[in-house]
């Protein structure tokens, strides 16, 4: 199981930014919202280990004027990880073991792709960055009705964790993410296949399009854009097979 030694010694990049969205309860569960609720297509944004960082919340604003209607759950809740347990890999451990794994989150997921089914969405992708990327491929597994995932410098992807996705799947790793071409080959028999796809950012590190980009940097805000119209593109074509 792969996580990189970035996630567990460098802290996150302070940012500011101002939402253009809003805040709202779904399921009991705290959500950043953002985008049209007459969009008939809609994205599920699963935060990295940072939790509610400005910059996710920011891509969630670009995602929703691209046309999405864009779910952002606090799935860590008071649970969220802090910097120092971050650093102290017992609790780390520990972490993904309770707040941090797929039976912790995957109600929730369950909660909101509900709701958007409820609410007149009629296709949902879902995005992951580092851990958030293992929680897509587990949903993108078990959870019946989504049309595609994304992945962007995942983290503890294992060995046949991609073989068993059930939808479309895109594979965005940083140079510091392991080379997943044998991995990413186990999707060549799925009848979704032409669909997927996979583009390294050697040039960005671990957590650049996350919590621990400094898109004030000239270098970096490039590459995010690189990767969000990837990411626009890939929810464009699975979505539309699925309306």
């Amino acid at each position: 199981m792969s996580f990189p030694a970035a996630c567990c010694n460098t802290p996150p990049v302070q940012a500011s930014y101002t939402p253009v969205g809003a805040k709202q309860a779904i399921g009991g569960i705290e959500c950043y919202v953002s985008g049209s609720k007459d969009a008939k297509r809609g994205v599920i944004v699963n935060y990295d280990i940072f939790g509610m960082h400005a910059n996710v919340v920011q891509l969630c604003d670009v995602l929703a004027a691209a046309g999405y209607y864009v779910v952002l759950p606090d799935l860590f809740g008071s649970d969220a990880l802090t910097e120092a347990g971050l650093g102290n890999a017992g609790v780390f451990a520990a972490f993904i073991k309770g707040p941090g794994s797929w039976a912790a989150v995957k109600d929730k997921y369950v909660a909101v792709q509900g709701y958007l089914r409820d609410s007149g969405i009629e296709a949902v992708a879902v995005v992951g960055f580092c851990w958030g990327g293992k929680m897509v491929v587990r949903a993108l597994a078990e959870l019946d009705g989504l049309a595609g995932g994304a992945i962007v410098h995942p983290a503890l992807i294992k060995d046949g964790d991609m073989a068993t996705v059930r939808a479309p799947l895109l594979v965005l790793p940083s140079k510091d993410e392991p080379d997943f071409t044998v991995e990413f080959a186990t999707l060549g028999g799925k009848p979704f296949f032409k669909q997927c796809g996979m583009v390294r950012f050697d040039d960005m590190h671990h957590g650049f399009c996350g919590a621990r980009g400094d898109w004030s940097k000239p270098e970096q805000a490039k590459r995010v854009n690189d990767a969000v119209k990837l990411l626009v593109g890939f929810f464009n074509t699975t979505t539309a097979s699925r309306q």
